[in-house]
Formats: structure tokens, C-alpha cells, sequence
């Protein structure tokens, strides 16, 4: 694993004032030789311990060795100049004793301060590790997501794979909690071991893990992953064998966010789940319609348009879905003065339920909704929705957007993005364009 906790920067205006408290008494040895000769006056050395001390709280032992190293230097040369330009000399032991009280007190600071830092970066890295599996956790492996997200619209390849325990609710049921956390050690355990050290693989939550591949195209994260399901498959267990699912999505041009690359992820492991189980499933990889009618896809909007909104909002009916509550209630804050009729959750599982069981008149005219959610990804519950009505049209919801979302192979038959935080001209926009775009051929 890299090291995600690297020593400090000592900032410009430390080296500053260390280069200042050089100075200073080298200046005044040479401005004011006959003061600076007495013990009043030998105080103003104590000026060259500074960078010690403020090197040392920023990089610990090594920045006391590098502040002492270059101190030593300086009064060294003060020494040679004070000889060969015939000024008064300094009682220089006292202080040679001034200077070795100071130098074993910034030592014992910069002891102190290694100690605190690296009690510190223990304890980051405790919060970036699962406690039960000892596999990143999901912050982490988000942090590993933005990062090479970035690298990938930059031209490497990036590939993710989400694994998904068969049956591990009935694990838990049948054989207790305990018997479930030994079938996650295990599961850690294999994927841990066919992790490049290059790459990252982190339990994501409950059940679902997610390995972060760089430089890796869908083939080979196949074999990564079937490679990690046959290993599954034959480990013993004292209640019989557990197998895993798993769904990949390669990094495509246009994505603009890594939630879109999960979401293709989530919706190909959806795809092996209803296939059987114990398999692995590959994205298909959009490409731009040449024949026929394209589906009209809005574009991504980050900023409010410098054009004018309409004199006249067209109302709709609309439902909001999204985990985090205080982004629910912001939305429709933003909406309810356009007279929209609104309806929101958290659980995208109600949605899909509600709209099936909704008449045509009662289901929404556009669905908002995050990209990433807790029990399902919003981009799988609009290809539930989308079976009942392929017309849908999405407004999809994403805080970790690096780069304008022009890939169009997200479900629905209108579609737009949002960054988060959320303006509300954009937002309005947003409708608006979505409301009155007509669908082109779905993708359902």
C-alpha cells in the first residue's frame, strides 16, 4: 500500500523567518562587534536555534538535522570572518554551552514531535482501514477512485471491478454473524492476494468490495476477476463453500466522473447476479449511434447558463432520490417556487416499487437522482424503472465531477448531469432542458 501520509511542507513564511534568525546574528556580530563580544549580548545567537524548532515540528528529526547543519555552517563561517577580519570575539564557550543546552531541548522537541506525527498518521491510516477484513475501506478506495480518474482522462487505463457475496444475507441467518465475518476474512484474504501492489482492492461496504485497477484494460480484468471467483468458489468453509459475483466497467472517454464508471460497474454485476450468480460480467462499452435516431442526451451543467431562464417554467411532476437528506430537501427547496409537484426518499428500492405500481398519470416526468447510492447505485434503479417506462427521462446527481459528462451511455431516454453543490439556476436549467428535450431511442 503507498504511503498516503508523507511529512509535511515546511511553508515559505518558516523558511522565512529561519533564514531571518540566521541573519540576524551574523549581522549584528559584524554591526555591532563590541555588544555581541559580552554574555548581554551573546543572547542574540540564540536567534540561530529557531529553525530548529520550526523545522522540527514540520519534518521531525530530519528537518532538525538539515536547521542545526546549516546553524553550525553559519556560526562557522561567522568564526572564520570574525578571525580574518580582526572583530571582537565572542566568549565563544559560553556560548558553545548556550548552544549545546538549546541543541539537546530542539532535539528532545523534534523526539517528541516524530512521536506525535506518526501517532497521527496512525490513526489516519486506522480511519482509511476496515477494522474486519484489514482491506482499505471506502473512504480510501474513493481517494484511490479520484485519483486515478484523473489520471485516466489523462490517458491511462483504469478499469474497476465490484464484487458482490452470493446468498451472504442467508450466511449471516442460517449460520450467525460470526460465521459471516469469518467468510468476509476469507473473501479479504483472496482478493488481498491477487492485488497488485500497484492497485488498490477495499471492502466498500457490508458484502461489496471493489478493486481500483490501473493501467489494466476489461480483458485482464477478467481474468483478475474470475481468477478471484474460482478461489472463492474452492476455499473450505466449515458450512459448505461461498461463491461471489462480480461486474466490471472500463474507463470510457466523456465520463467525467467516477461515480459514472461505479455505476456501469454496479449495473454489470446486476447483470451476473440475475444471470445465475458466480460469474463475471463486463460493461458493454458505448459507442456513438451512426444510423438511426441518436437518443438527445442534455448536456452536463456545473454552471448556471448565461442566458436568461424562460418567462414561463414548464411544472412537472418530480422525484427526487438521493441518500444524504439535507440534499433532498436543498432540491426541492430550489424547485417548489416553480409549482413542480414534488416527491422525494432516500431508498431508490421504494422508488422502483412505487413506480411500478403508479399509473401512467401518477409516475414522475423526470426522476432526479445521485449516481451513488447505499442499497443500489441510481443508474441500476433507472434500468429497473426503464423496463416499465423506457421513456424516462434522468437528471443524475454526482459530487465528484473532475471533467464535462459528455458520455451518453447512462440509462434513460433524456439525460443530464449536475455537479454538486448544486446552483439553483442550473438546476432549473436543468429541468427545464430535460422536460422539453424529446427522447430519442432508448437504451432500456
Amino acid at each position: 500500500m503507498r504511503d498516503s501520509s508523507p511529512k509535511q511542507t515546511v511553508p515559505p513564511r518558516a523558511l522565512a523567518i529561519s533564514i531571518a534568525a540566521l541573519v540576524i546574528p551574523v549581522a549584528t556580530v559584524y554591526w555591532l562587534p563590541d555588544w555581541t563580544s559580552n554574555g548581554l549580548g551573546m543572547l542574540i545567537w540564540l536567534t540561530a536555534l529557531i529553525p530548529a524548532f520550526l523545522f522540527s515540528y514540520y519534518r521531525g528529526m530530519q528537518g532538525v538535522a538539515i536547521a542545526l547543519s546549516g546553524g553550525m555552517a553559519v556560526i562557522t563561517a561567522t568564526q572564520v570572518s570574525v578571525v580574518a577580519f580582526q572583530i571582537a570575539e565572542p566568549d565563544w564557550t559560553l556560548l558553545g554551552v548556550i548552544v549545546s543546552v538549546y541543541l539537546v531541548v530542539s532535539v528532545g522537541i523534534a523526539t517528541l514531535a516524530e512521536v506525535l506525527r506518526r501517532e497521527r498518521h496512525a490513526a489516519e491510516d486506522m480511519a482509511r482501514i476496515d477494522r474486519l477484513t484489514g482491506l482499505p475501506n471506502r473512504r480510501h478506495a474513493e481517494d484511490s477512485l479520484e485519483r486515478e480518474f484523473a489520471a485516466a482522462e489523462r490517458g491511462r487505463e483504469l478499469t474497476v471491478v465490484i464484487f458482490d457475496l452470493d446468498h451472504f444475507k442467508q450466511v449471516n441467518d442460517r449460520q450467525g454473524h460470526a460465521a459471516g465475518d469469518m467468510t468476509l476474512k476469507a473473501f479479504a484474504k483472496i482478493l488481498r492476494t491477487n492485488t497488485r501492489k500497484e492497485n488498490l482492492s477495499a471492502r466498500f461496504g457490508g458484502e461489496e468490495f471493489v478493486s481500483v485497477l490501473r493501467d489494466t484494460d476489461a480483458d485482464s480484468a477478467v481474468l483478475f476477476a474470475q481468477r478471484v471467483l474460482d478461489q472463492t468458489r474452492q476455499w473450505p468453509l466449515p458450512w459448505g463453500f461461498q461463491t461471489v459475483s462480480a461486474g466490471i466497467a472500463h474507463y470510457q472517454r466523456g465520463m467525467g466522473s467516477y461515480e459514472l464508471l461505479l455505476g456501469e460497474a454496479d449495473r454489470a454485476l446486476y447483470q451476473a447476479k440475475n444471470g445465475g450468480r458466480d460469474m463475471v460480467c463486463t460493461a458493454a462499452r458505448y459507442e456513438q449511434p451512426t444510423t438511426g435516431t441518436p437518443r438527445r442526451v442534455a448536456a452536463s451543467m456545473s454552471e448556471p447558463p448565461d442566458e436568461a431562464a424562460p418567462a414561463k417554467a414548464t411544472s412537472a411532476r418530480i422525484w427526487i432520490v438521493d441518500d444524504d437528506a439535507a440534499v433532498r430537501s436543498l432540491v426541492k427547496s430550489m424547485l417548489i417556487r416553480d409549482g413542480h409537484e414534488l416527491w422525494d426518499t432516500g431508498d431508490a428500492l421504494e422508488v422502483i416499487r412505487r413506480f411500478a405500481d403508479a399509473s401512467p398519470a401518477e409516475r414522475p416526468d423526470v426522476i432526479l437522482t445521485d449516481v451513488i447510492m447505499p442499497v443500489m447505485t441510481g443508474m441500476r434503479m433507472v434500468d429497473q424503472i426503464a423496463k416499465v417506462s423506457p421513456d424516462i427521462r434522468i437528471i443524475y446527481m454526482s459530487g465528484y465531477v473532475q471533467s464535462a459528462i459528455e458520455w451518453e451511455g447512462s440509462p434513460g431516454s433524456v439525460v443530464a448531469f449536475l455537479e454538486k453543490p448544486i446552483e439553483r439556476g442550473t438546476l432549473l436549467a436543468a429541468v427545464q432542458r430535460v422536460i422539453r428535450t424529446e427522447p430519442g431511442r432508448s437504451t432500456a
